[in-house]
Formats: C-alpha cells, structure tokens, sequence
C-alpha cells in the first residue's frame, strides 16, 4: 500500500513540472521586450534608419529612400556611414526641387545622376566622364548636357539633351543632311552646344573624318523635340 501511494506522489510531482515548465513557455513567448533586448531593438531601427534618411539642400529637406533612388542608395551604402556620405556629395541646383549629383568619381572622371525629388524619380546620364558644361532652353523646359571623355589624349564628347518634365533623355534627329554620327558616343570633340529656337540646337564640332592634325570645325544642327 505504501509503495503504490509513493508512485502517486511521483507522479503529481511531475504533472506539476510539467505546468510549470508550459506555463513559463508560454509567459517567455507573450511577454513584453524587457531592457535586455534593447540591443536588438536598436539593431532594427538603425538598419530602418540607414534606408530612409533626410537629405537638406539649400535650406529645404528631401526624404530619401532605397526604393525612390536605388542607385544613389546603393552607391551610399558601400560606405560606413551612409547618411554621412550622401551629406558630402556635391548636388547641382537646376531648377526647384531638381538637382544633378556627382558620385563614385575616379580621376576627375563621375557617374552623374539627375533627381527629382518632387517626382520622387532619378536618371543616370553618363558614367565616368567629366562634366563640361550645361545649358538650357530658352523655355527653360530642356537641359543639355556635354560630358567629355580623353581617348589618346585627344577629349570627345557626348551630348545628353533631358527633359525636365518626364526626366528623360531626348533622342536627337538630324536637322540637316550632313554625315556626322549622333553626338552621343564620345565619338568627336564638341566645342560649344547653343539652343538655336524651340526644336533646334546647333553642335559646334570637329569633324571626326578630317583626321586629327586639323583644327577645322564644322556646325551641326540636331532636332530635339
């Protein structure tokens, strides 16, 4: 008799274990972060923090977002501090709330982004290569660009015509019979760019057919809307 109520207390005993064990499972899983898990709450608002951030341009702050400007972001956060970087680039005013950003520059050669923040919207118009100058349209609606790259010494250039309004590159038509290539591949020196009317713009440049020992120029004329 003694023997079998000795197994009944061993056995509550270990019913009550058990509870106990599922009642501390269960507190252990709806229960509130405690000052412990500080760190890892930290951790999530830091890598949070590091994909939206505040960019302030002359006096007025932009938000920025991996998603809004993927490849500035991505360009950013090869560094260790991101939001430290992405204060440092140099950003071009060209019109309210547009902006032409220089980065991931090598030799005075940069990748240049143009960005929208109104739009929320941002496009890569050249890679390595020197900015030369710019110029707009007299409506103000179009901005062209001249980038400059050296091959043996000698610098050509590439003509980037965007529109401000769709932040897209313009495909430019030849105005004129002539036999130059669309100054779009670095593939002849331009010397100066001027917008002639509403849809023209004249290129001013060397002709790539009459070698490289003459100082010959010759004017081209290129339809840009």
């Amino acid at each position: 008799m003694i023997e079998k109520n000795v197994w009944w207390i061993v056995f509550l005993l270990l019913l009550m274990v058990g509870c106990s064990s599922n009642a501390e499972a269960e507190d252990s899983l709806n229960r509130k972060p405690l000052e412990g898990d500080a760190p890892f709450i930290e951790e999530a608002e830091a890598e949070n923090s590091s994909d939206n951030m505040q960019l302030t341009l002359d006096g007025s702050s932009y938000p920025f977002t991996a998603k809004d400007y993927p490849i500035l972001s991505q360009y950013i956060h090869n560094f260790d501090q991101p939001d430290q970087k992405l204060q440092e680039l140099p950003f071009s005013k060209i019109a309210e709330n547009q902006y032409l950003v220089e980065f991931a520059c090598h030799e005075q050669r940069c990748s240049h982004l143009m960005i929208d923040f109104e739009q929320k919207h941002s496009f890569l118009m050249s890679d390595l290569s020197k900015l030369v100058s710019s110029h707009v349209s007299s409506d103000e609606r179009y901005v062209a660009y001249l980038f400059e790259r050296t091959y043996e010494e000698q610098a050509k250039h590439q003509l980037v015509v965007m529109d401000r309004e769709t932040l897209e590159p313009i495909d430019l038509e030849a105005g004129e019979d002539h036999l130059l290539p669309k100054p779009n591949q670095y593939q002849y020196t331009i010397h100066s760019v001027t917008f002639m009317d509403e849809e023209r713009l004249q290129i001013t440049s060397s002709d790539p057919m009459a070698g490289s020992e003459t100082e010959d120029s010759v004017q081209t004329h290129w339809i840009y809307k």
